[in-house]
């Protein structure tokens, strides 16, 4: 895990991203989390940033703020994230042999750069955010929903009030946030 930064929110190793290293390894958090990009197109970064505001310092975003964070974190998503995570997936399924696995462990890092990068940029929206009480499990059945609202699936928010798995994937990441909030 990288380590903690200085009291700041904002920055490449913030509090804000050893937050969500801490929430996304707890047990079945990664699971849910690809759970939800799948189905939902939920982008993790704004979900746990989302998170972090909330239960660390008392700023849950609201929709016109899950709207920030989203437009704030697009470009790097989509320019670069996105592109890794391809390169690297395709290199996952290609029979490349010890080469290619250190290929892909090298696209994996930059990916992961990348992530951190986005989050950094996220928690100087995020550190705008005004004061608002709001429980983890709302907030992220909130960051969902905006996503679900936002897919090209016009069924998708219909799906997601009756998705057994995507409730529990909300749940339990919520809970995880909770409990390393508590904790830390």
């Amino acid at each position: 895990m990288p380590p903690e930064g200085g009291a700041a929110d904002t920055g490449m190793t913030g509090p804000h991203w050893a937050f969500s290293w801490a929430v996304y390894g707890a047990p079945g958090v990664e699971r849910a989390c690809l759970l939800l990009q799948e189905r939902y197109g939920v982008d993790v970064n704004v979900l746990l940033l989302a998170l972090h505001a909330t239960v660390c310092r008392g700023a849950a975003p609201d929709r016109a703020g899950l709207a920030a964070l989203e437009a704030a974190g697009r470009p790097l998503r989509e320019g670069a994230v996105a592109p890794l995570r391809q390169v690297r997936r395709a290199l996952k399924r290609a029979p490349y042999g010890a080469d290619g696995q250190a290929l892909r462990n090298g696209v994996k890092a930059l990916e992961l750069e990348a992530e951190q990068l986005e989050q950094s940029v996220l928690a100087g929206v995020a550190a705008t955010l005004a004061p608002r009480a709001a429980g983890a499990a709302a907030v992220a059945r909130a960051v969902v929903e905006f996503y679900a609202e936002a897919s090209e699936h016009e069924v998708a928010l219909e799906v997601l009030a009756t998705d057994a798995d995507a409730a529990h994937a909300i749940t339990l990441i919520a809970e995880a946030a909770a409990t390393h909030a508590a904790a830390g």
